[in-house]
């Protein structure tokens, strides 16, 4: 499976990097975000526009996503589901894909670092089965390493926009089943690890069901190289990373005789890990049969 440089639009690149994910581990069911990220063949310096083979493809969402919290302790699934779009008769519908605990437990990979909430799921082969059965499909898109910020001609910093594309309490389009796009912006110093951790702030108002969504920058095609103007023929986005939720700060708990509470101020601003991550944790191989 291949696909040309530049082939898409940025509205079909936007619209179908991503899916909505469902998870049922024990009695609870929850939904989160998840895109689309190829690990492409070497490209051929000499040529230009060529054909690059898709060598593995994987779904990127968070590790809370993937391993819900039930009575506070992370949780293996018993299913999780992630969706294609098909097109059905005049209709665009979702094409479920559900897979069971043990074949997560082989495709799921984590970081090797607990605390990074960000993991992947090798989906290739079952995407290839899908197109090859003859049903009609909408394109997606995947983001690679050669989207990442910096490698692109695109160079964030503080106060850059940035979109955020997922399903904000699983709310969608549902006659197109396109995901919803927000913005907000880079809210902390773009390349520093806020607090020590490998993850940036933006300033945007976003909801459960988030988890997971890609964060990229604002879609131009116009970007400058050293004092020089740069210009595509098509808007281009740099892959920041993969969010994953807001960031709140606990006061000291308020006891009662059998009650505790503990007050929570937002900020209105997220957590954002770094999209170098992904490839920490295929190179990683931390499988979640092994965690």
């Amino acid at each position: 499976m291949s696909r040309p440089k530049g082939e898409m639009k940025i509205d079909d690149a936007i619209h179908g990097i991503s899916t909505l994910i469902e998870v049922r581990a024990q009695s609870v069911s929850s939904q989160g975000t998840g895109f689309f990220y190829q690990e492409l063949s070497l490209k051929d310096p000499g040529k230009e526009g060529q054909w690059r083979e898709i060598t593995e493809l994987w779904l990127v969402t968070n590790r809370h996503v993937l391993l819900p919290r039930v009575y506070n302790a992370e949780t293996k699934p018993t299913r999780l589901t992630f969706n294609l779009r098909k097109v059905s008769g005049d209709k665009v519908v979702w094409d479920p894909i559900v897979l069971g605990f043990e074949e997560l437990a082989n495709r799921a990979r984590l970081h090797p670092n607990p605390s990074v909430d960000v993991c992947a799921i090798r989906i290739l082969d079952l995407l290839t089965e899908r197109i090859k059965s003859g049903e009609k499909y909408l394109k997606w898109y995947g983001v690679s390493a050669e989207n990442l910020a910096g490698q692109n001609k695109i160079n964030p910093h503080v106060g850059s926009n940035a979109i955020v594309v997922g399903y904000p309490r699983g709310f969608y389009d549902h006659v197109n089943v396109f995901p919803i796009v927000k913005s907000g912006i880079v809210a902390t110093r773009w390349g520093a690890k806020f607090e020590g951790n490998p993850y940036f702030l933006i300033d945007a108002k976003l909801f459960p069901g988030s988890s997971g969504s890609i964060v990229i920058s604002e879609p131009s095609n116009i970007a400058v190289e050293n004092g020089h103007l740069l210009y595509a023929k098509e808007k281009q986005f740099a892959f920041l990373g993969i969010y994953s939720g807001e960031l709140y700060q606990k006061h000291v708990p308020i006891e009662f005789d059998d009650l505790t509470i503990i007050r929570k101020s937002g900020f209105n601003v997220g957590v954002v890990w770094y999209g170098y991550l992904v490839d920490e944790i295929i190179s990683g191989n931390v499988s979640l049969a092994k965690s």
